[in-house]
C-alpha cells in the first residue's frame, strides 16, 4: 500500500536525520560542548564491577565533583544507550545506564569485560539505538501484506478505510468504585467497543487509572492482554498500579531501563527466580567442566541443546504465567509471541509515531488507545518527515475519523487550581474541564507549615518583564537562547516560596530552552529542587511551577513557543501555584498569549517585574 511504502520511506529519512544529529554531535561539537549539552560525562574514574539482574555484568563509574560542576553532571538517564571509551584509547564497549547517582553511574554491558581494566579517566558517550527502526520497519512490512483477518480490518479501521463496528457501552461492575462519571464513562465505551476504542486523557483528569481499570476488567475475562507507551516511565507507571492490585504482570525489556523497585517483574529477573532455573545453572556448570576436560564435541552439543530447551520452556512459561505482558512499543520483540492478544492498550498514544504504534498493533485482535492530542507530539529529528506525514499520529487520526460512539473524553481534573486549569481549558477541550472539589481552590498556603504570603495565597501569576531590559541571549555552546534577568528572577520567586515554607522538593523550575534550564541550575542548586525543559516535564506535577518563556527581543519572535501544545504542558504542570515569566512586548503579538496576559488580567494576577526587583 502507499500509504505504508511512504512511512518506510520516511523512516529512513528519520533514521538518517538521528543518526546525523547524533555523529554531528559526537565527531564536530566540542568535549565542552557535549558536556554542556549533557551527553558526554568525562573525569570517571573506576569504581567497581558487579553483576545485574538478566546476569548482565555492570560497571560503576564514580566522578569527584569539582565547584561549579553541575549537579548531576550530565543529562543521561537510566536505560539510555552509552558507550564507554577506555583510558588513553584502550577501547570501546557499547552498554545501557543501569543506575544514575549524582556523583556516579552505573552502567549494563553488552559483552563481558576485560579481565584486567585500565587505570585513569573513563568517558561515557551518549547514543542512538538503531533497533528500534528496525523494528517499526518490519511492523509496517506486516502490516502492509495482510490481506485477511483482523491485523488486515484494524489497519483498514486506522486509515479510515473501513467503519469500525460500533456496539453498546459494556455494563460493568467497577472493581474501582471511586472512578467519576466521566471515567466510568470511558471505561464502559472501552470494553464495549468490538475493535477500537480511544480515550481523550486532558493533564490531571486520571487516564492511568482509567486504563488500568479497563485492563483489570480484562484480567477478569480471561483475556490475553498487551499494554505499553513509547516511553519507560509512562509503562512503569502501569505496571507499579497493575501490581499493587496484585495482577501477575511481566514486563519487558532491559532491566536498567526499568525502575528499580519494579526490577522484580521483569521477564529477565522471573526467568532468573524461576524454580527450574536452578537445575539449569547445574547443568551450565557441568557443561563448563565437561568443556575443560576435552568432551567429546557431541556430547557437549546435546547437554548445551538440552540447556537451551529447558530455558525456551523457562520463558514460555513465565510469559504463559502473566496475565498482562507489558512493554514499550520500541522494546517489543514480535516474534516473541505466536498468537495476537485479545486486548492491546497504548497510553500516551499523542506521544508516538504511526510506525512506533503499530509494533505493538501487530499483535492486536482489539486496540484501546488513550493520550491527549492537545499535549506534545513524538519528536521528530527530520522536517521533511515531519512535514510528508510522519509526525500525524493513529491518535489524531482516530479522533478525526472514529464515530463519538468509539470516542471518551475525560472531564475531571485532580491537579490544579480552578484558576490554573481554566486558560488550558478554554484554548484546547472547550472549556469542558472541571475541576474536582478537592483541589478547586487549594492553595499553597493550606500545606502543612506554610505561611500565608503574596506567593502562597493566589493560585495564578503572570510577571510581565517589559521594558526592564530583560532581553535574551543566544547560547552558542547549547545552540539555545536563555535569559539572565528571567533565571535571576526565578530565584528570586524560588526563595521567597522556601521563606514561606514551601519545600524544596514541591517546586519546580520549568522552561521551554534548555540553556535557560542550564543557566537556572548554575544558579540555584539544593537538593529536592527540579529544573527542567517543558518537554522532559510533561507527565510531572508539582504544587508549585515557576515558568520562564525566555523570550525577549526587538522583533517579536516567539520561536517554538508558538507550539501551544508545548506552554498546554507547561501551564498545566502545577497543582496549588502557577508562576509565568515573561515579556508581553515581545510574545503578545501572538494570539495564544495575548489571551494568555488577558486571562490573568481578569483572574487579577498580572504583574510586572518591577514589584520583584531587589526582593
Amino acid at each position: 500500500m502507499e500509504h505504508f511504502e511512504r512511512l518506510l520511506r520516511l523512516l529512513d529519512v528519520e533514521r538518517e536525520a538521528e543518526w546525523q544529529e547524533n555523529k554531528r554531535e559526537l565527531a564536530r561539537y566540542p568535549l565542552e560542548v557535549r558536556e554542556a549539552l549533557g551527553k558526554t560525562a568525562t573525569r570517571l574514574t573506576f569504581a567497581g564491577t558487579d553483576t545485574g539482574v538478566g546476569n548482565y555484568p555492570l560497571l560503576s563509574l564514580t566522578r569527584h565533583l569539582r565547584e561549579g560542576d553541575p549537579s548531576p553532571f550530565h543529562a543521561m538517564d537510566s536505560g539510555d544507550i552509552v558507550q564507554i571509551v577506555f583510558p588513553d584509547g584502550a577501547g570501546v564497549l557499547d552498554g545501557t545506564l543501569y543506575k544514575v547517582e549524582d556523583a556516579a553511574i552505573t552502567i549494563a554491558l553488552n559483552k563481558e569485560l576485560p579481565r584486567s581494566l585500565p587505570s585513569g579517566p573513563y568517558q561515557v558517550d551518549l547514543l542512538g539505538s538503531d533497533a528500534t527502526y528496525r523494528r517499526m520497519a518490519e511492523a509496517l512490512t506486516r502490516v502492509d501484506k495482510e490481506r485477511l483477518g483482523v491485523t488486515a480490518r484494524l489497519r483498514d479501521i486506522f486509515l479510515g478505510d473501513l467503519k469500525p463496528r460500533i456496539g453498546k457501552p459494556a455494563k460493568v461492575n467497577f472493581l474501582n468504585e471511586s472512578l467519576n462519571e466521566f471515567q466510568r464513562r470511558a471505561v464502559e465505551t472501552a470494553l464495549g467497543a468490538p475493535e477500537v476504542a480511544i480515550i481523550h486523557g486532558p493533564p490531571g483528569t486520571g487516564k492511568t487509572t482509567v486504563l488500568v481499570e479497563i485492563i483489570r476488567q480484562a484480567v477478569q475475562q480471561k483475556l490475553r492482554i498487551l499494554a505499553g507507551a513509547p516511553s519507560n516511565i509512562a509503562v512503569d507507571n502501569i505496571l507499579e498500579k497493575l501490581l499493587a492490585c496484585k495482577i501477575r504482570a511481566v514486563r519487558l525489556g532491559h532491566p536498567a531501563r526499568i525502575s528499580e523497585a519494579l526490577r522484580h517483574a521483569t521477564l529477565d529477573a522471573l526467568i532468573a527466580h524461576d524454580p527450574v532455573q536452578n537445575d539449569v545453572r547445574k547443568m551450565r556448570q557441568e557443561f563448563d567442566r565437561m568443556n575443560k576436560r576435552d568432551t567429546p564435541r557431541g556430547d557437549l552439543f546435546r547437554l548445551k541443546k538440552e540447556i537451551r530447551a529447558m530455558e525456551k520452556d523457562i520463558f514460555r512459561s513465565v510469559l504463559r504465567s502473566a496475565q498482562v505482558v507489558l512493554s514499550t512499543h520500541g522494546g517489543l520483540n514480535l516474534n516473541m509471541f505466536r498468537e495476537n492478544f485479545d486486548l492491546v492498550v497504548l497510553d500516551e498514544a499523542s506521544q508516538s509515531t504511526e510506525p512506533l504504534s503499530w509494533i505493538p498493533l501487530v499483535k492486536a485482535k482489539k486496540a484501546i488507545l488513550a493520550g491527549d492530542v492537545c499535549q506534545l507530539p513524538p519528536t521528530i529529528y527530520s522536517q521533511e518527515a515531519a512535514r510528508e506525514g510522519l509526525a500525524v499520529t493513529l491518535l489524531e487520526r482516530l479522533k478525526t475519523t472514529l464515530p463519538k460512539g468509539l470516542q471518551a473524553l475525560l472531564r475531571v481534573q485532580y491537579r490544579m487550581h480552578e484558576a490554573i486549569m481554566g486558560f488550558s481549558s478554554q484554548q484546547f477541550y472547550e472549556g469542558k474541564l472541571i475541576a474536582d472539589e478537592s483541589v478547586k481552590t487549594h492553595l499553597l498556603s493550606d500545606l502543612p507549615n506554610t505561611e500565608a504570603s503574596e506567593l502562597t495565597t493566589q493560585p495564578l501569576i503572570y510577571i510581565d518583564t517589559a521594558g526592564a531590559g530583560f532581553e535574551e541571549t543566544w547560547n552558542e555552546l547549547l545552540e539555545s537562547r536563555e535569559n539572565k534577568g528571567e533565571a535571576d528572577l526565578a530565584v528570586r520567586l524560588y526563595q521567597k516560596l522556601r521563606l514561606s515554607g514551601v519545600e524544596a522538593n514541591q517546586i519546580a523550575v520549568i522552561t521551554p530552552y534548555v540553556a535557560q534550564v542550564r543557566l537556572i541550575k548554575s544558579l540555584l542548586k539544593e537538593p529536592g529542587l527540579e529544573i527542567a525543559s517543558i518537554d522532559a516535564f510533561q507527565g510531572r506535577e508539582k504544587e508549585a511551577i515557576i515558568l520562564s518563556l525566555v523570550r525577549s527581543n526587538d522583533q517579536n519572535e516567539v520561536g517554538f513557543l508558538s507550539d501551544t501544545r508545548r506552554m498546554n504542558v507547561g501551564m498545566t504542570r502545577a497543582r496549588r501555584l502557577l508562576i509565568v515569566i515573561g515579556d508581553s512586548a515581545s510574545i503578545a503579538g501572538h494570539p495564544f498569549y495575548a489571551q494568555f496576559i488577558d486571562y490573568a488580567a481578569r483572574h487579577e494576577a498580572h504583574r510586572s517585574s518591577y514589584e520583584w526587583s531587589g526582593q
